[in-house]
């Protein structure tokens, strides 16, 4: 039988058997990108984790960075 690797997130000591080297626990962390090397790009604006949708920043930051440049939906007439 294998021996099972630790996990690789520092400090932990489980057992690596979520994926990617990481324990269950640190594993669903990466997914939700609550670690420091997320699953996806995340916002380039220091403290938010959000996934980037326009030059480099996610929604709620790129609509405050940039106004006015998010297309915005056709209203329907009542």
């Amino acid at each position: 039988m294998p021996e099972s690797t630790p996990c690789k997130h520092s400090g932990c000591g489980r057992t690596a058997d979520g994926g990617k080297g990481y324990c269950k626990r640190h594993y669903a962390l990466w997914k939700r990108g609550g670690l420091p090397k997320s699953r996806y790009k995340t916002c380039r604006v220091e403290g938010c984790r959000k996934p980037i949708v326009t030059r480099g920043r996610c929604d709620e930051h790129a609509a405050r960075d940039y106004p006015g440049k998010r297309p915005t939906q056709a209203e329907t007439p009542a």
